[in-house]
């Protein structure tokens, strides 16, 4: 399965937050409906899941398991009215950091992941390094766009595949990726819809297009070519309007993000750091991480 379709299943999470709070009105189903939906016996609902084939396919536990996977918990919304999802729940004393950080999950598709929290100038970053690879990191959020509908975030490319066009299938490598996922009720596997925004090496800003290998995922590209590699730059979107240009219908809320980094298809390298991401009311005006967090 392609990454772009993987996205597009990254849904299945919001499954089992909606589970959870239908779980009083479940309680009149069969005990085997029961069973299937929350697993046996005092088994969390978020454990269920692993059991189905997709959620395999994500890289989530194996069948059997009897216990959600560690740092699962959404970021919620803090006290300036704003749902950040930090780079790592809990920073390390010391960086740079490998691996990945606490809160989130790593999916490899090719190769394996290169992947460091750094201290980049002002910011606390995701730095991460791709060689002929492809893999993402994505964790959950849920968020009612009709409350915070803009996106802000950070990120600085330091090299891009040279060849990468998000318009070529051949071609469709991208050194920093971010991806929106909204999982769509009653089939959240099947119909989930997302929205990237890519930094890609050849294609003008602006350019919107169906993924090449998911039809389910539409990409904006926000930011293309070398003239502000080693710069950090802030994007700001309004993902709700994004969603209506790009779908033709209101969003559902969203249950997932995701950034990724790939080389696969050029066979070529790419590095790039990114930092938090804000979903707010406003856009935000600066991205630099507090003081505090920086060790």
């Amino acid at each position: 399965m392609s990454p772009k379709d993987w996205l597009a299943r990254l849904g299945i999470w919001r499954l089992s937050v909606v589970l959870v709070i239908l779980a009083g009105a479940l309680a009149v189903l069969t005990p085997r409906l029961r069973a299937f939906y929350f697993g046996q016996g005092t088994e969390r609902a978020g454990a269920a899941l692993v059991r189905l084939p997709t959620q395999l396919v994500v890289g989530a536990s194996t069948p059997g398991s009897t216990g959600a996977m560690p740092g699962r918990k959404p970021p919620l919304t803090e006290a300036e009215g704003r749902i950040r999802v930090r780079v790592s729940d809990r920073p390390p004393i010391r960086l740079p950091a490998e691996g990945v950080p606490a809160g989130w999950t790593v999916k490899e598709f090719v190769g394996h992941a290169s992947v460091e929290l750094v201290r980049d100038e002002a910011r606390l970053a995701l730095r991460l390094r791709s060689e002929h690879s492809s893999f993402a990191l994505y964790r959950d959020v849920v968020v009612d766009l009709g409350e915070f509908p803009f996106l802000s975030w950070s990120w600085k490319v330091v090299r891009l595949p040279p060849d990468g066009d998000v318009r070529e299938r051949a071609a469709d490598d991208q050194a920093a990726q971010v991806y929106v996922i909204f999982p769509r009720w009653p089939a959240p596997l099947r119909n989930s819809d997302v929205v990237g925004y890519v930094w890609d090496s050849r294609a003008p800003v602006g350019t919107q297009v169906t993924s090449t290998k998911a039809g389910n995922v539409k990409i904006i590209v926000v930011a293309s070519g070398r003239s502000q590699a080693e710069t950090w730059r802030l994007e700001r979107r309004d993902v709700a309007k994004d969603y209506v240009a790009l779908f033709g219908r209101q969003p559902p809320r969203v249950g997932q993000v995701a950034v990724m980094i790939d080389t696969n298809d050029t066979r070529s390298n790419a590095e790039a750091l990114i930092g938090d991401l804000v979903f707010g009311r406003t856009p935000v005006e600066s991205m630099e991480s507090p003081t505090s967090m920086l060790r």
